[in-house]
């Protein structure tokens, strides 16, 4: 992973990568953007408004977001995200840095099986 992405780690700005992951797919607004995480991490990751307002406003002050207001007549007008170029390559990045760590647990996998039989040993 390229630190000029300040992804070194997926721990570290795993919301970011989440978020851009459902946007890349599909522009998308704040609270539905939460939901779609929500239901992608089965319910692992529950994200607070303000904590995802605050994360929106900085990846898009960052350049990996941009977004327009989309008019609504029946409700509230609502800002849509999408990801940029730049918030595209940084998703790119951490799936690339995800499939190389899955390729080091699928060894670590088998050194276990192999090892300790496939069992569960304390």
């Amino acid at each position: 992973m390229h630190n000029n992405h300040k992804c070194c780690y997926p721990e570290r700005r795993w919301m970011q990568f989440l978020i851009l992951r459902v946007v890349f797919e599909e522009p998308s607004y704040g609270y539905e953007i939460s939901r779609k995480i929500e239901e992608l991490s089965r319910g692992r990751h529950k994200i607070k408004s303000g904590t995802m307002y605050t994360t929106l406003r900085r990846m898009e002050h960052d350049g990996l977001l941009s977004s327009n207001w989309l008019k609504n007549k029946d409700g509230p007008d609502k800002r849509i995200y999408r990801a940029t170029k730049k918030g595209k390559g940084y998703l790119k990045k951490w799936l690339e840095a995800i499939m190389e760590r899955k390729k080091m647990v699928d060894n670590m996998v088998k050194f276990y099986s192999k090892h300790f039989g496939g069992k569960n040993e304390r």
